[in-house]
C-alpha cells in the first residue's frame, strides 16, 4: 500500500531558535490506485524508547497511484533535547 521513502531529519536554526525538520517521501508500493491516510503521526522519544513528545500533519496528496510519491516536510520549534529517537507512521484519528 502506502508507505514511507527517505525519511530525514536535520536541526535547524531560525531566528535563533532552534527547528527539528523532518522530510520524506509518500509512496504508493500498490499495484492500485490508493488512498493517502490524512493523518501522519511523528514521535519523538528518549534513549529507553519514552515518547516524549509527537505532533501530526496531513499529507499533501489525498490519493496516489501506483508508482506515485508526494514529498512531505514537517517541523518542530524547540524540540526536546533528550530526543534520540523518531519514527513517523500513518495515524488513524490524528493521535
Amino acid at each position: 500500500g502506502i508507505d514511507f521513502r527517505q525519511v530525514d531529519y536535520q536541526r535547524e536554526s531560525e531566528d535563533g531558535q532552534v527547528l527539528l525538520a523532518v522530510k520524506g517521501m509518500i509512496v504508493n508500493v500498490g499495484l492500485r490506485e490508493l488512498p493517502v491516510p490524512q493523518n501522519v503521526r511523528v514521535t519523538l522519544s528518549d534513549a529507553a524508547g519514552r515518547e516524549l513528545y509527537h505532533w501530526t500533519f496531513k499529507p499533501d496528496a489525498t490519493v496516489l497511484k501506483p508508482g506515485q510519491s508526494v514529498p512531505f516536510i514537517t517541523r518542530l520549534s524547540s524540540p526536546p533535547a533528550a530526543a534520540r529517537h523518531l519514527e513517523v507512521r500513518f495515524a488513524k484519528d490524528g493521535s
